[in-house]
């Protein structure tokens, strides 16, 4: 196994070989690996070398399409021999333009819709090259491309420079408020929406912005963001008889205090019935094969105009838990007296999730 060349001494070759401030160095070598859409690995003769490409951008973690964006420069390039020209270095990474058989990367990841331009006010880079950017930019966003087919999409260095504000204590599941209230809620509704979801949980909560196999949200106020899967129908059955509910996992992510990122994942699951089905018993249990995961939660009820109960269940969980119910060949459910076998819908939409996040 090649021996990785620490970044210190591959950065004090690269200044001692300069001949002057302009200098630049050009580097040939197979890529080993990519880490974001900018960002990877050239295996190098004396090691190897992280490089980022310069004068674009692409989306943080935490944004929608980070992993597909990824996951196209790694088509892109893997395993290919690139030239990279550097022309300055980070903390972490030497920056410059990357070239693959002449094509040059930062162009191509821009007219892809996997890239945003930096502005040259931001970047310093000639107006005459920042001017081809520009117009590859303006291609992909007429035709939806990538990152232009979310509308009003940040771009990442003002992700970023949000990120780095001071955050107020976001709360990431709201606390249900056991008070009676004239529309029979057993909590402070954020509005009046028709669809209990929203009542609850708000933006947070809401299927919008789909992107991919999930959807996405950011309530700017609170600065949590969330990733979430579609909802999924399952039959559960008591001696009763049978009933329908609404499955969803929430990813939460937010800060508690400045650069402390917290994260949650939140699995809800919503019903209507006659009398409640829920409220007997809030404990949930997933049976993942022989492994058995059960967790207490929070329920939310309301009353609809036909006098039926409507709740949510929400209930915080484990990554590595939701791992093994995405994994298992027979998933269980069982919510109170409640129970029923799981299709293959729910543990997919839980691996897409994790595979996103």
């Amino acid at each position: 196994m090649k021996r990785s060349f620490p970044f210190f001494i591959l950065l004090a070759l690269f200044v001692l070989s300069a001949s002057g401030a302009g200098a630049q160095t050009t580097l040939t070598g197979r890529v080993a690996s990519v880490q974001d859409g900018k960002t990877f690995v050239i295996q190098a003769d004396n090691g190897d070398l992280t490089v980022a490409i310069q004068f674009i951008d692409v989306p943080e973690p935490e944004q929608p399409l980070s992993r597909i964006v990824r996951e196209h420069t790694q088509r892109l390039i893997m395993g290919k021999t690139v030239t990279f020209v550097s022309n300055g270095f980070s903390p972490t990474a030497l920056i410059g333009k990357a070239y693959l058989d002449g094509l040059d990367l930062g162009q191509q990841l821009v007219r892809d819709g996997a890239a945003w331009h930096v502005p040259p006010n931001r970047s310093g880079q000639e107006p005459s090259e920042a001017a081809v950017y520009d117009g590859l930019e303006g291609l992909a966003r007429s035709e939806k491309r990538g990152i232009w087919a979310i509308r009003n999409m940040t771009p990442a260095w003002e992700f970023r420079s949000l990120k780095d504000r001071s955050y107020r204590d976001a709360g990431f599941i709201r606390a249900a408020i056991r008070a009676e209230s004239a529309d029979s809620r057993n909590y402070k509704p954020f509005g009046n929406s028709t669809e209990m979801w929203t009542d609850v949980g708000g933006d947070a909560f809401a299927q919008r912005n789909p992107s991919g196999p999930n959807y996405w949200g950011f309530d700017a106020e609170k600065k949590i963001r969330n990733t979430s899967t579609p909802s999924v129908a399952q039959v559960l059955a008591n001696e009763s008889g049978p009933l329908e509910v609404e499955l969803r996992v929430i990813y939460f992510q937010g800060e508690i205090k400045p650069r402390t990122t917290n994260t949650a994942f939140v699995v809800g699951i919503s019903a209507i019935s006659r009398d409640g089905a829920f409220a007997a018993d809030n404990l949930l249990t997933f049976i993942a094969d022989e492994t058995e995961i059960s967790i207490g939660g929070q329920l939310f009820s309301r009353r609809d105009p036909q006098r039926s109960v409507e709740e949510l269940m929400q209930y915080k969980i484990g990554r590595s838990d939701l791992a093994k119910i995405a994994s298992a060949k027979k998933l269980t459910i069982r919510i109170g007296k409640y129970s029923g076998t799981a299709g293959p819908a729910l543990r997919d939409t839980i691996l897409r999730l994790l595979e996103a996040v």
